[in-house]
């Protein structure tokens, strides 16, 4: 009985042992897997940099190519923006943005430009109005899609300082916005984006 029992305790650790490689080998696998991804993907990447275009990873604005042209300021232009260290901190801790080439080390986000300088606009947890005019699907959300609170920008009414613009994003049950971190400077604005290869609908 005893030469029984140990011959099924080496059976079991034998078992135990190939299960552990097996599994080790699946992890290896997994790691060589996402390195050749990663060296295929980045020369792709650099190359649509160099040729003035932008990737959008998020998904507040139809995700794909966009191509950097001279910056418009007028409400209704899509821009790229580098975020000011304060917020792109606050959305990089909260994987908000992708990484990039922006303070913070995060990449630059596409918005749609709602109000410029010398605009009155109102926030409120129902809505956000431009110049009396409420803009569709603006409610405020509570938390994020991870369920953690959300901090907004300071409700009520009050005029777009020179040097800065209000900007939303066009999937607005999803996008992290002014109506969240406020005006942005207008310094912060890289380019205009023009979409030039995307999914889903574009900013209205």
């Amino acid at each position: 009985m005893t030469r029984l029992l140990r011959e099924r305790a080496a059976s079991q650790r034998r078992g135990l042992s190939v299960q552990t490689l097996q599994k080790c080998s699946r992890g290896h696998r997994n790691r060589i897997w996402t390195l050749i991804a990663l060296a295929l993907t980045a020369p792709l990447l650099l190359s649509v940099h160099a040729l003035g275009l932008r990737v959008n990873w998020t998904s507040s604005m139809p995700l794909g190519l966009y191509r950097e042209v001279p910056a418009c300021l007028e409400r209704g232009a899509l821009v790229l923006i580098c975020l000011p260290e304060k917020i792109a901190r606050a959305g990089r801790q909260r994987r908000y943005l992708p990484l990039g080439d922006c303070p913070e080390g995060v990449s630059p986000i596409v918005k749609q430009i709602v109000a410029i300088a010398g605009d009155e606009i109102e926030l409120q947890e129902e809505f956000l109005a431009v110049k009396g005019i409420v803009v569709a699907r603006t409610g405020l959300r509570s938390t994020d899609s991870l369920g953690r609170p959300l901090d907004h920008a300071q409700l009520g009414r009050r005029l777009v300082a020179d040097g800065e613009v209000w900007v939303l994003g066009s999937e607005r049950s999803r996008s992290w916005d002014s109506r969240y971190f406020g005006a942005v400077p207008v310094e912060s604005i890289v380019a205009s984006a023009k979409p030039v290869l995307t999914l889903g609908s574009g900013a209205d």
